[in-house]
């Protein structure tokens, strides 16, 4: 299946569920000797924590390096150097750099914007998801996009603060630069306004601010709509403000879109889930169940909050589809286990052929991701760097674990034609509404 490409500081499509702790640091000499070996640390670390160490190949690997080590891991291990880690850190907490796209490039036709991160430099140009970008223009010098390497030069090759222009398919253009920016992940509408966070330009962050052009008209009155796009950074924050909107409108129904959300923090999912199910009842509420390669298994709790939360008899209703996965589905995992969430209103994307043919073999459709599996990161405080392990399966609170298995229609859920993963119009969202109002 093809990637998507996100220019910034994190570069995978499924973002992995990260729960950062740190090393063990060991009085005894030859342990410090140890972390001091990189190549013995991060043995070591993968025998002490590995879910699936019993298919590592662990043959010659003393005289591997610590990436060539990570590479024989599962898809979602990643050996980080000091400086590479220091970077995952900023970027997950919301401190980007670049303009704040991803983007699945069509031969022939262009870059198609999956993703426009809130508060990026694409966001503030006017950008949205489903945007089809073909030429870019810098300097009074035009480029087609014919290709993806040429799309990548021509971005690659702008400075920050240097002025471009990104031209779409239906004539709009877009002055916009590489910036470091603050970034937003969520976005939220009724049928007569719509709140996003934009960067103030100070050290307050990221400031509320209303955009009734943003509006979604074909929504129900009653009913809200809420974009969460990863569980990092400042969204649990931005979310509860949200629901402060959504309460003070008096609505009824609540439309959560988790399309293409590839997760992100177990605290934040906690934190998120924590505003659904702390109207029903002061009691804490599990999460998830983490089971790890001893047998060991956790507790993950919702996060208890005592305002702006969200009505035990609101209506809810999540789009999911191929990229939705980890804390995105954990947190459909909360909503289904406390009677919140019913199959038949999970609304799963069900891409027509143009994109199954794209994506080519082994494409996901019909269903979620299905990642049902935890990372940890390890750090070693004697050298920063760090090693992202899978430590773990993590089970609904109902005891449903999803890896390998993920949300379709098996499942009672409902299937919506997709035509690509984000349209300009989001005709998907629009048939769902349709269903819902039908019902």
């Amino acid at each position: 299946m093809k990637k998507i490409r996100i220019f910034g500081p994190a570069r995978s499509f499924a973002a992995a569920l990260v729960l950062t702790v740190l090393a063990t640091v060991f009085a005894a000499g030859c342990f410090i000797t140890d972390q001091l070996d990189s190549v013995k640390w991060t043995l070591k670390t993968i025998e002490n924590n590995y879910y699936f160490y019993d298919d590592f190949n662990a043959e010659g690997a003393e005289n591997l390096t610590p990436e060539e080590i990570a590479a024989r891991l599962d898809i979602y291990s990643e050996y980080y150097t000091r400086e590479e880690y220091e970077a995952v850190i900023r970027s997950n907490s919301g401190e980007k750099s670049g303009v704040g796209i991803s983007y699945n490039f069509i031969e022939g036709k262009g870059a198609y914007l999956v993703t426009v991160t809130g508060s990026s430099p694409a966001d503030a140009a006017g950008l949205t998801a489903g945007d089809l970008i073909v030429a870019g223009r810098k300097n009074g010098a035009e480029v087609a996009f014919e290709n993806s390497k040429k799309f990548t030069q021509f971005i690659d090759g702008c400075k920050t603060g240097e002025k471009f222009t990104l031209i779409s398919s239906d004539g709009g253009e877009y002055e916009l630069s590489r910036e470091a920016f603050t970034a937003s992940y969520t976005f939220y509408a009724t049928n007569r306004t719509a709140w996003k966070f934009l960067a103030t330009g100070d050290k307050n962050g990221l400031a509320l601010v209303e955009d009734r052009d943003a509006a979604r008209g074909y929504l129900p009155d009653g009913a809200a709509y809420v974009r969460l796009s990863q569980f990092y950074g400042s969204l649990a924050e931005e979310f509860g403000r949200l629901m402060s909107k959504f309460n003070a409108e008096k609505c009824t129904s609540l439309i959560i879109d988790l399309r293409n959300n590839g997760g992100g923090y177990v605290s934040a999912m906690q934190d998120i889930a924590g505003y659904f199910t702390s109207s029903l009842g002061s009691q804490s509420q599990v999460a998830m169940t983490a089971e790890y390669k001893n047998g060991k298994k956790e507790l993950y709790n919702c996060y208890p909050h005592n305002e702006n939360t969200v009505p035990a008899d609101t209506d809810i209703y999540v789009l999911v589809n191929s990229g939705t996965a980890s804390a995105s589905e954990a947190l459909i995992g909360v909503l289904v286990s406390y009677g919140l969430l019913d199959y038949p209103d999970i609304f799963i994307s069900d891409f027509g052929e143009d994109y199954v043919k794209w994506a080519g073999n082994g494409v996901k459709n019909a269903q979620s991701y299905g990642k049902g599996i935890m990372q940890t990161t390890f750090t070693n405080s004697f050298t920063g760097e760090a090693l992202k392990l899978t430590t773990a399966k993590i089970f609904w609170p109902n005891g449903k674990c999803i890896h390998d298995i993920a949300l379709s229609a098996k499942d009672g859920c409902t299937l919506v034609p997709a035509q690509w993963t984000a349209t300009k119009n989001d005709e998907e969202l629009q048939k769902v509404v349709e269903i819902i109002k039908s019902r």
